[in-house]
Parts: structure tokens; C-alpha cells; sequence
């Protein structure tokens, strides 16, 4: 098993032009939403959402925003992982909720994980508004981005993650507060025309692992 999961991470690469002709099976696309759903979060307060964007007419208002990539328009899914600000503070009753499912109810239990522990966590690191608290939940919206890529790779689905886009545009677009949530990152799935003529080069593993 280690050996076609290896192969599949060997076979993936950033799918530039996609066959607009071939659909993904139902089944292997909610694997791969799924495969995002598992992916683990700090704190477990899964602060990534994903905006499956079916509206071919909104697809086409997107592409200009994202530097009119294809793969926007071509791809037979197109997938917007945003990420939760202002709510993952101390206080809100976002967290209360999330953390009771760690805790539980008890109220001096949550107290001392969420009013303590949690909040240190967050004044030590510095994240206390908007922008620095994207800063941090963004990342973990990374995390889910690879388990859906090499998810996808292992299916023998394309894919390609894009980061080329008018953020504050896109967000406007969609109708998104940035106080609520701001977009982290783009994924595009489907089927490629075209295989590429060379694969990207990786470091030797001499360069890239240092062991202490």
C-alpha cells in the first residue's frame, strides 16, 4: 500500500491545461471533500471551509480575477478553501463549541482550556486581530489542500493548487467578510489533456533531511 501511495504522490504534478471533456465520478470527488474533512487542524478547531463552485457563469466571472488561468474555466471541479478570522478568538462561541467537543461541558474544564490554555496559546503567538489570526488558520487551510491533492493523485485525478488570484476581489465577488472568513487558497481537479514532457525535479534527500 505504501508503494501506490508513493507512486500516486510520484505521479502528481500542477495540471496547467485540464480536458474539459472528462467528468470526475461523484463518488471520487466526495472522497477527496472527505479526505479534506479528515485532514487535522489546530487545537481541532477545523478553521478551513471549501466553496465548491458548480456555477459556470460564476467560474467565468472568477477567471479574470485569478490572472485568466484555464484551469479556472477547464477544470471539472473547482474548489475554494477559505479560512475563519475573527471567530477563532478566545471568546466567541465558536470556539465554546468547538472546544466542548474536547472537553465537554463542564464549565471549570472549559475554562481552564479555553480561558488558559487556548488563550495564552494566542496572545504568545500574537494573534489577536484579523489579519494575524489569517496568518495562522491560513496554513492549516494548506494542510488540507495537500490531503486533497495527493487524495486526488491516488484516484488518478489531476489537480493544481493556485495561489495567482485578486484576493480581495475574489472575496468581494463571493459576497465574503473578511472579519468572517478571508480565501486561503484554489484547487482545481478534472482530468489532463496534455501529460507533462518533464516532471518537476525534487531535492535528494541527502539535501532536504537533516537528522539531530
Amino acid at each position: 500500500m505504501k508503494d501506490l501511495f508513493l507512486q500516486a504522490m510520484r505521479r502528481r504534478f500542477a495540471c496547467k491545461v485540464f480536458d474539459s471533456s472528462k467528468s470526475i465520478k461523484e463518488e471520487d470527488f466526495e472522497a477527496i471533500l472527505e479526505s479534506a474533512r479528515l485532514t487535522p487542524s489546530s487545537f481541532g478547531l477545523e478553521p478551513t471551509r471549501i466553496l465548491v463552485i458548480k456555477n459556470q457563469k460564476l467560474r467565468q466571472e472568477i477567471q479574470p480575477l485569478c490572472w485568466n488561468q484555464k484551469q479556472i474555466t477547464q477544470a471539472d471541479k473547482l474548489v475554494i478553501l477559505t479560512s475563519k478570522t475573527m471567530d477563532l478568538l478566545s471568546q466567541t462561541h465558536y470556539t465554546t463549541k468547538m472546544f466542548e467537543r474536547k472537553v465537554g461541558k463542564d464549565k471549570q474544564a472549559l475554562i481552564d482550556y479555553k480561558d488558559k490554555r487556548y488563550k495564552n496559546f494566542l496572545e504568545s503567538n500574537g494573534y489577536c486581530d484579523c489579519n494575524s489570526l489569517y496568518q495562522w488558520t491560513s496554513r492549516q487551510a494548506y494542510l488540507m489542500a495537500s490531503s486533497m491533492i495527493n487524495c486526488a493523485s491516488f484516484l488518478n485525478i489531476d489537480s493544481c493548487p493556485i495561489e495567482g488570484f485578486e484576493k480581495k476581489a475574489l472575496e468581494k465577488l463571493l459576497g465574503l467578510d473578511p472579519f468572517v472568513e478571508q480565501i486561503s487558497l484554489i484547487l482545481t481537479f478534472g482530468y489532463h489533456l496534455e501529460t507533462p514532457s518533464t516532471k518537476s525535479q525534487r531535492l535528494e534527500k541527502s539535501e532536504l533531511i537533516t537528522y539531530i
